[in-house]
């Protein structure tokens, strides 16, 4: 094999991007969640007029299918799947550590005018879980960028919304929005430690040393996109 400098981007659209960061030359383009169906792949043919561009699946592309068309069963959902959640890399596993939303949508787009204060959409949508996965919300996957394949995922209720951290001793840190912190072995995958905290958690894992010992620290709490999901239809103001 070749020595490169590489560049790697897991998008919103499902699709996680190795390249060459010297050339620019696109050598793994794959689906990073297994459920994402609105494009059958990348073209990866440098000769292509379509190089680097995905085929759309018709059924799947509300741009095709129009105005008020109700288009169902679209993988991802507007959230991505992944959106601005970091993920964590550790050069001595060679694994990316990505949080994920595996959520799923119908999506009715509308014609509307631009408000200036108001919300923006233009569209009627739902989502929900992944049909015919494990019932959540989320995985937490460890990402070959080399092979373009999950070497383990970790199921997860809801969405996967904190940062990962990725340390020397083999362990990666992430949070849910139930609230546990959690330390997982970056290698297999199997959890080894969990901590409750307060709140949910979008916050991003951090880690420091104080007097010759080495901290995790998280940011606790809910706001944004992750807390209208997990707000929609509560009223008890305790809950």
């Amino acid at each position: 094999g070749q020595m490169r400098k590489l560049l790697t981007h897991p998008d919103r659209n499902g699709l996680a991007y190795t390249l060459d960061r010297e050339t620019g030359e696109l050598l793994v383009a794959e689906k990073f969640d297994p459920v994402v169906n609105w494009t059958t792949g990348v073209d990866m043919d440098p000769a292509s007029p379509t190089y680097g561009r995905p085929a759309v699946v018709a059924e799947y592309s509300t741009e095709q299918n129009g105005e008020d068309v109700n288009s169902t069963g679209i993988c991802p959902a507007a959230l991505g799947t992944k959106d601005q959640q970091p993920s964590a890399y550790s050069p001595k596993t060679g694994l990316f550590y990505i949080p994920t939303n595996h959520v799923c949508m119908d999506y009715e787009p509308f014609r509307v005018s631009y408000t200036a204060g108001q919300p923006y959409v233009g569209a009627t949508l739902a989502m929900y879980p992944a049909p015919g996965s494990h019932g959540g919300m989320g995985n937490f996957i460890a990402w070959d960028n080399i092979e373009g394949k999950i070497k383990w995922s970790i199921p997860e209720q809801f969405s996967v919304w904190s940062g990962a951290l990725a340390t020397a001793g083999d362990v990666v840190f992430y949070g849910t929005l139930e609230g546990y912190l959690k330390a997982i072995d970056a290698s297999s995958g199997d959890e080894l430690y969990s901590f409750k905290t307060p709140s949910g958690i979008i916050g991003n894992v951090m880690t420091y040393e104080h007097g010759g010992k080495q901290y995790v620290g998280i940011l606790s709490g809910i706001g944004g996109w992750a807390g209208i999901g997990l707000a929609a239809g509560l009223t008890d103001p305790n809950a």
